[in-house]
């Protein structure tokens, strides 16, 4: 595995950023910079698209009709909800104030447009939660299926079936959890699925994706259109626009083939491996840090079934614990929950056992 990327010494950030696939350089060369250089371009790079819906359809297991790329996970968001607008009785968009702050920024602005931004009370991991918080008034219900701070998974499959039941439509956020474990849209009976492939997927940045349920695009009606959102974008007909059947009604204008093109390098390694051994591989590494954290000072789940691709460590002593790090060397993050150290199948037994020594002399 670690023989397919540039993994740095002690590197526990892919939760931030992915490692770079050693085909990635050749593919941009190839597939973005010669057409290019050829004159081909466009024609050359319509395809890239193409297979990127594909791949990121066999990674979650729907249609490429579902999948639009997108650039980022706020574009996406705000595309969805403005595609399904606000009624006088049902406008509020219900999520969490653990969901990245992004989320809320994008919520915020959506109250220009008639809706009301609503927030769960309690444990967001309870289920009952969310029922009791959706109503007959909730339009969306935003659900992030790994919380970024603690590495939590939320029951997802749980809260679609309680927004469905209410007649609401469910947004989920992958982020921080497609790549590292099982992100499945169907048996969620999730509306939408946005996230990124920035992470532990390793595309870089821009490399982004919207699910949208079949059943449920011909209701939606993108504000934020363009030629690509067209059912013909090569039409050339300023006075028709027909939405594309599928999901691409999403899309918008121009895109940026550079970003698809790394995402679809990244892809055909992942293609080559077997998932559920890699998501093993992660929770057998993940395993390995968090034993050597003592329970009082562990923020992220132990349970390997509960949790992302994150172990997140809070100690008393914060101090201790940083200078310890620093002086090892190790990449990680840190934010008021606590100290984040994520793993991948391409991190090395050795780095995890460093860390834990790190851990065991600072916690």
């Amino acid at each position: 595995m670690r023989k397919n990327f540039h993994v740095p010494e002690n590197y526990f950030l892919s939760h931030s950023v992915g490692c770079l696939p050693k085909v990635t350089e050749a593919a941009l060369t190839s597939d973005f910079l010669g057409p290019w250089k050829s004159g081909a371009s466009w024609a050359d790079w319509m395809p890239v698209l193409d297979r990127f819906r594909h791949g990121m359809a066999q990674i979650m297991d729907v249609t490429a009709a579902e999948i639009c790329p997108q650039i980022n996970v706020s574009s996406a968001l705000t595309k969805i909800l403005h595609s399904l607008p606000p009624s006088s009785s049902r406008n509020q968009i219900l999520l969490s104030k653990q969901d990245f702050p992004t989320i809320g920024f994008v919520v915020k602005q959506a109250e220009l447009a008639g809706f009301e931004l609503c927030f769960v009370e309690g444990d967001v991991l309870d289920a009952q939660r969310w029922g009791d918080a959706i109503t007959d008034r909730t339009a969306f219900v935003h659900v992030t299926h790994s919380l970024s701070n603690t590495s939590h998974l939320l029951p997802v499959a749980e809260i679609c079936v309680l927004a469905k039941q209410a007649g609401a439509k469910s947004v989920i956020d992958a982020a921080q959890s497609t790549g590292i474990v099982p992100v499945t849209p169907k048996d969620w009976g999730a509306d939408f699925v946005i996230g990124t492939g920035v992470k532990f997927l390793c595309f870089g940045p821009g490399a982004c994706f919207l699910y949208a349920a079949k059943e449920i695009l011909p209701d939606c009606n993108p504000v934020d259109v363009g030629w690509f959102s067209h059912e013909n974008p090569f039409e050339m007909d300023i006075t028709q626009f027909r939405f594309a059947a599928n999901a691409m009604r999403f899309f918008g204008g121009t895109p940026s083939p550079a970003p698809l093109v790394a995402a679809n390098a990244a892809i055909e390694v992942w293609s080559g491996l077997e998932a559920k051994t890699l998501h093993a591989r992660i929770r057998e590494n993940l395993d390995t840090l968090c034993e050597a954290v003592p329970d009082e000072a562990l923020v992220s789940p132990k349970h390997p079934i509960a949790r992302g691709g994150t172990c997140v460590v809070n100690p008393a002593d914060r101090t201790l614990l940083r200078n310890n790090l620093k002086a090892a060397d190790i990449l990680h993050d840190e934010r008021t929950e606590g100290f984040r150290f994520s793993v991948h199948a391409y991190t090395p037994l050795s780095d995890c056992t460093k860390l834990a020594s790190v851990f065991k002399a600072s916690l």
